[in-house]
């Protein structure tokens, strides 16, 4: 959320974690159907603008787990 919480950014990964491009991709261009559904919900006075960001955070830490079983096995 930014300072003046007119945006936000959301983290996303698809199931799988696969497509991770494509799936922030199709969020973004209906960002606008998110935020009218949200803003049904929430009793909020301003809803921010989202922006989606792929979440690689499951991927580094794939790879770091395979580091360390690595270097466990030699």
């Amino acid at each position: 959320m930014s300072s003046d919480l007119k945006s936000a950014r959301a983290y996303v990964i698809p199931l799988g974690g696969k497509e991770i491009e494509k799936t922030v991709n199709i969020l973004t261009e209906f960002s606008y159907l998110v935020r009218k559904t949200l803003s049904k919900k929430l009793d909020i006075k301003f809803l921010p603008k989202l922006v989606f960001v792929g979440d690689e955070s499951f991927e580094y830490a794939e790879r770091i787990e395979k580091l360390i079983k690595q270097n466990k096995s030699k």
